[in-house]
């Protein structure tokens, strides 16, 4: 096939788009990466990763449910071996699992199953269970969610009742509704399941603990007594398609009492129950996958981001501005170029960086946090409770939209799954519901918030960091802000200001319909309303911090460019997203928007002419991106070809005939074979 002029023009353009960058991509990177030390680890697993044909994605697309999950048990089987192989430590291998993105049902085993018994369980439980599960002699899931409960944790209906005589605890689903649902891992490949369930002991029962339960035997992986278990089956969108969701019902099963993690609970032979020190202490392991997921946010939607702004570089359509004659002497317009697709993915850009910037500020949180609960110390846990799940909430739900709007903005193309964003939104989308539904996480948020205003309230000192906006309210004034020109709104401090002034408002404005009478219970948008304002001061506050320390390191060179994406994550949340609470609370006036407007056409300009090395700057290889149509050599439409040819329906395989076959029965029925030749068609 004869090489094409478009098809050598993408090169150039996407040659010519990374020729622009104002910065070196490559210490955006190695910053965005956590620094040189790190960048060389990921390189060593990338090396790794790349020479595995085990972990080639690309005849998944073709292969049923069952041969994707049986792959990936193989994957999961050859990263063991790999381990042994290479001698890897425990942090590189987690590196190499988080690299392949190939979820296999051993995920939750070495996410939540490990860590919760590393932070929940006595030394002497650590020492059994974690080793054991080290050594892949035992493979955990953690069992929380319910066929009827999933969000209200408290209403669980599992339970576990102390045998005084025995000495040991009986798991019991007392009917249907009690049965463990959406469990990871648990479908085909668990042995053992770190349970959530209500401790009963002497008739008290004294709210959900967890237990270490036997579910198959690692001997011959029968299903222990007293124990149904099973996959639930396909997932919405195809998503986690590699991961076997499960089912557990408990039929009175009886486990040692040591069984239950005793770190911070304990239960005495003669079953007294002794609380521990504080009783949030155990909420350590549920903050840690919500920081978890927040990380994972902004890296998702950078990845969408980078094959939607690749293939909009390198994609060109009719003539901008628009002609309507059928001009051949020059080149159709690029893609990005048009207004509608960068005021689509260049404030996507922008939240891209404002996540994970968000993401590193809450996991040093999270480990000072964890350094403070290992000494029964739990001062920081509210603040780091609410901000994790604020963060959750802002991130899952911006991330799963930015990703979806990456897709449309792509085009037709973009709905084949060898765009790469459609496995990106299928297996990000469901974080909007697991570990907490968002809706029901604003409202703890909003609960934090209105106890910080109790404080202002009562003229008390404002004990939060996160939320020491509230001091606006001290000022008595309603007043919107006064813009003494254009350019003031690129100042850091007034974008803070004015951020702080509406979520202010907005606390003080639930506080008094609460004080009015109105029940909480109707309240719940206005507590979403809240969460997102909170949010949003919370990360403008951290990239606004990250500019002044990038200016003051040895990387000051990239502070321009992070003011800019700094600046273009305020003026597009200022400016279009939230603007009706911006406006809706007094904090701008109508008559500012037009030169706010003004001023956030000027920063999708800055960003766009920096897109391609700004998502080069997020240091993705192609197999990580596992896409056709984002490619770093920007040669889509071959990538998208070669793709398709692997499809079995276009070989000679069994299943082309077999469809083969069942198309001629249609077009042979009746006479058809002969009317077809005296038809001559």
């Amino acid at each position: 096939m004869a090489e094409n002029k478009h098809l050598q023009q993408m090169s150039t353009d996407m040659t010519e788009a990374r020729s622009k960058a104002t910065f070196n991509t490559d210490a955006m990177t190695t910053l965005l990466r956590g620094g040189p030390e790190a960048v060389a680890k990921l390189n060593k697993i990338r090396a790794i990763a790349e020479q595995e044909p085990l972990f080639d994605k690309s005849k998944i697309p073709y292969q049923s449910r069952q041969d994707q999950l049986y792959h990936s048990l193989q994957v999961a089987k050859r990263l063991i071996e790999i381990v042994e192989e290479q001698n890897l430590e425990d942090e590189d291998f987690g590196s190499l699992f988080k690299y392949l993105e190939l979820f296999t049902p051993l995920a939750l085993h070495y996410s939540a199953f490990m860590p919760v018994v590393q932070s929940q369980g006595t030394p002497e439980q650590v020492d059994k269970w974690w080793t054991a599960s080290k050594r892949h002699a035992v493979i955990g899931c953690y069992a929380q969610t319910e066929l009827s409960h999933g969000s209200n944790v408290m209403g669980l209906n599992t339970v576990a009742v102390f045998d005084e005589k025995t000495d040991e605890f009986v798991i019991n689903s007392p009917d249907l509704t009690a049965a463990k649902w959406w469990i990871g891992g648990l479908g085909v490949a668990a042995t053992h399941a770190v349970v959530q369930a209500q401790l009963i002991s002497k008739g008290k029962n004294y709210g959900p603990h967890l237990f270490i339960v036997p579910i198959r035997s690692p001997v011959d992986l029968k299903p222990c007594k007293g124990i149904k278990v099973g996959d639930i089956g396909p997932k919405a969108y195809g998503g986690f398609a590699t991961t076997d969701n499960g089912f557990a019902l408990f039929d009175h099963v009886r486990i040692p009492r040591d069984n239950m993690l005793m770190k911070f609970a304990k239960m005495t032979p003669q079953g007294e129950y002794i609380p521990p020190v504080h009783n949030k202490l155990s909420y350590g392991s549920m903050v840690k996958l919500r920081v978890d997921i927040v990380n994972n946010a902004g890296w998702q939607l950078a990845k969408a981001v980078t094959i939607a702004t690749r293939y909009c570089t390198v994609r060109r359509q009719f003539h901008n501005p628009i002609s309507f004659k059928n001009d051949t002497t020059r080149l159709e317009s690029q893609v990005i170029s048009y207004s509608s697709v960068q005021h689509r993915l260049m404030p996507l850009l922008a939240t891209s960086y404002a996540l994970m910037v968000a993401g590193e500020s809450l996991f040093a949180d999270f480990q000072e946090l964890l350094n403070q609960l290992e000494v029964n110390d739990a001062k920081m846990l509210p603040e780091v409770h609410a901000t994790s799940c604020a963060l959750k909430i802002y991130s899952t739900r911006r991330a799963t939209d930015g990703v979806e709007e990456c897709r449309k903005a792509m085009g037709g193309h973009g709905y084949s799954i060898f765009s790469g964003v459609s496995e990106i939104f299928a297996t990000f989308v469901p974080a909007n519901t697991y570990e907490g539904d968002n809706y029901v996480l604003s409202q703890q948020v909003a609960r934090f918030l209105l106890k910080q205003l109790q404080n202002v309230v009562q003229g008390k000192k404002i004990t939060s960091g996160s939320a020491d906006y509230l001091a606006y309210l001290a000022e008595g004034t309603t007043d919107t802000f006064n813009f003494t020109s254009h350019e003031q709104i690129l100042d850091p401090q007034v974008q803070l200001k004015l951020f702080g002034m509406r979520a202010a408002r907005l606390v003080a404005d639930l506080g008094q319909q609460l004080q009015a009478g109105r029940e909480w219970s109707d309240l719940n948008i206005e507590c979403w309303t809240l969460s997102f304002a909170h949010t949003e001061y919370l990360i403008l506050k951290q990239l606004i911090q990250k500019v002044e320390t990038l200016k003051n390191s040895e990387q000051a060179a990239l502070a321009p460019v992070f003011k800019s994406i700094s600046d273009l994550f305020c003026l597009s949340t200022l400016g279009y997203t939230n603007m009706a609470t911006f406006l809706s609370t007094s904090t701008i006036s109508p008559s500012d928007l037009s030169s706010l407007n003004e001023q956030y056409r000027k920063s999708i300009a800055q960003i766009t002419a920096n897109a391609i090395p700004l998502t080069d700057g997020f240091g993705f290889s192609d197999r990580e991106l596992n896409t056709a149509l984002g490619k770093s050599d920007g040669r889509a439409y071959e990538a998208l070809w070669e793709a398709v040819q692997k499809n079995p329906v276009n070989s000679d395989s069994a299943e082309s005939v077999r469809l083969s076959n069942l198309v001629l029965e249609i077009l042979h029925r009746g006479d058809n074979l002969k009317y077809l030749k005296a038809a001559k068609i």
